[in-house]
């Protein structure tokens, strides 16, 4: 006999095998038990979740002579047997992907009027029947809602949302959920002890989590492992699948949170000729970074991620060293890049490109790029790393331009603001986050005007555009008119006026005004 996948081959045969959906399983055997039966089921889920299987074992508990306990189908009448070899007729399983045509559902119309050879019910199981076109489903549409006694339609689709509203109405819905890797883990060492496969606990809860929600692709990769000697690890699996390993994972998210680009771009290379695929490996790199987003700000990760307790300390211990804004950053990146390297010639490129974004967060133009240096920038602000205050008073009073004018025209003597640490403190009691932005920077009055000046361009663009900043400065300087200036564009203002030269024609209607009439301007 030719060998049999596992998946086909450990297919659950009772509602209580089917792993993690008992909320359907109970409602279905209770249907049975009560003989309460609807004419039409839909089953929604992802892959490998059970629908298919559901469907097979709800077909022989509706047609079976002595049903067992819960609802179950006996699998030993002749029913169930026929139904199971294939040899019974009155279950019909249709291909929509393939039948989906107006004339394949016409062609099962006309025949479902015909009342079952062998069995109670005639069982219609139609898969991915969102596939159909809008006319098949109008051909099914009336049969659904008003079908013979006799029959039941049970629809399987993984993308309900492309099902009119109108055939939903008419059946009885069922999600099926993804599967948990804890239930799958179980499931597969299971299976593995009954094929006599060794494997390690950290290989099994690896081949769980590579099913991501599957039952099936879990299998599917069990099945690589037949007939191997010895215990299968981890790293075996890792190997054999393709994967890049948490080692390296680990490296390199270490070294995207450090900003080491040197690091990360000979990590990465050691992945890729290690035979990684690329578009692959940066789908782990973005699962990776989501789940320490989540380690970040969840406090119920260790249900969510569904972790061993060492590998849950070690994504917390790498969380705590960076934050949430570069987390978000990083996970948008390696999605572009994700989708980018599906059609690029040269993916490598893509990803080394990627990454080199996340450690220059400058380098890139997006929203998350620019939270991720507006957080790196307050955090240096209020911390004070790489800047420290400077609270002497630079105030910078009008030179006259000389003592006898001064004597002959009196100048309004301008009042002096409080001392520039004092307005800084002032701003400190009411907002420390504005006050840490006016660190580092120097005062200047020049005519009524106040000139706050920044040694950064960008800091001086935040504080300008804060209101309370704005308030508290206008009170302590006397209503002054407030000038926020970056350093090196107040010099080249001075520069400029000083290196002016004055007009002639401006000397001339000066010496005409002095001298009257008795000089003439032609």
């Amino acid at each position: 006999m030719a060998y049999q996948a596992l998946y086909r081959k450990w297919r659950p045969m009772v509602f209580e095998d089917v792993i993690g959906q008992s909320h359907i399983t109970e409602t279905l055997g209770n249907e049975i038990i009560s003989k309460k039966i609807a004419h039409a089921f839909l089953f929604c889920g992802t892959r490998g979740t059970g629908k298919t299987t559901a469907a097979k074992i709800l077909s022989r508990a509706v047609n079976c002579i002595s049903p067992k306990l819960g609802g179950n189908p006996c699998n030993e009448c002749s029913s169930c047997r026929g139904i199971i070899k294939g040899t019974i007729m009155d279950v019909i399983e249709i291909d929509a992907a393939s039948n989906n045509g107006v004339d394949d559902i016409r062609k099962l119309r006309d025949e479902v009027i015909y009342t079952p050879a062998t069995t109670k019910y005639k069982v219609y199981i139609i898969d991915e029947v969102h596939m159909l076109s809008m006319g098949a489903f109008n051909a099914l549409l009336k049969t659904l809602e008003e079908p013979p006694p006799h029959a039941i339609f049970i629809l399987a689709t993984t993308e309900p949302h492309k099902i009119p509203a109108t055939i939903q109405s008419r059946c009885q819905r069922f999600d099926f959920r993804r599967i948990s890797n804890h239930h799958i883990a179980g499931r597969i060492g299971e299976i593995a002890k009954k094929e006599g496969i060794e494997m390690s606990s950290d290989a099994i809860r690896l081949v769980a989590s590579i099913g991501d929600g599957s039952m099936r692709d879990a299998l599917s990769v069990l099945d690589l492992f037949i007939g191997k000697p010895g215990e299968i690890t981890k790293s075996d699996v890792e190997n054999l699948t393709g994967m890049a390993g948490n080692e390296i994972i680990f490296k390199i998210a270490g070294s995207l949170i450090d900003k080491d680009i040197s690091s990360v771009i000979l990590f990465t290379d050691e992945a890729i000729k290690a035979g990684r695929d690329i578009t692959y490996f940066a789908e782990e790199l973005l699962n990776f970074f989501r789940e320490l987003l989540i380690c970040k700000v969840s406090l119920a990760s260790a249900d969510i991620l569904d972790k061993s307790d060492e590998e849950l300390a070690l994504l917390k211990s790498l969380s705590e060293k960076t934050t949430t804004e570069m987390l978000v950053h990083s996970i948008k990146v390696f999605s572009d890049a994700i989708y980018m390297c599906k059609w690029a010639s040269n993916p490598k490129v893509i990803l080394e490109t990627s990454m080199i974004k996340i450690c220059s967060p400058q380098l890139d133009t997006t929203s998350e790029a620019f939270a991720a240096r507006l957080e790196k920038l307050e955090s240096a602000l209020m911390l004070g790393k790489g800047l420290k205050a400077d609270t002497k008073n630079v105030v910078l009073q009008k030179q006259t331009e000389s003592a006898a004018e001064q004597k002959e025209e009196p100048q309004k003597e301008q009042e002096m603001p409080d001392e520039w640490s004092q307005i800084i403190n002032a701003v400190k009691k009411q907002d420390e986050a504005a006050a840490a932005l006016l660190c580092n920077t120097e005062c200047k009055i020049d005519d009524n005007a106040f000139y706050i000046i920044f040694k950064s361009a960008a800091i001086r663009d935040i504080a300008s555009k804060d209101e309370n900043i704005k308030n508290i400065l206008s009170k302590k300087t006397q209503n002054r008119i407030l000038r926020f200036v970056e350093q090196n564009e107040l010099q080249g203002v001075e520069n400029k006026s000083a290196d002016k030269q004055p007009d002639p024609i401006d000397e001339l209607l000066q010496k005409k005004n002095e001298l009257g009439d008795q000089m003439t301007i032609f």
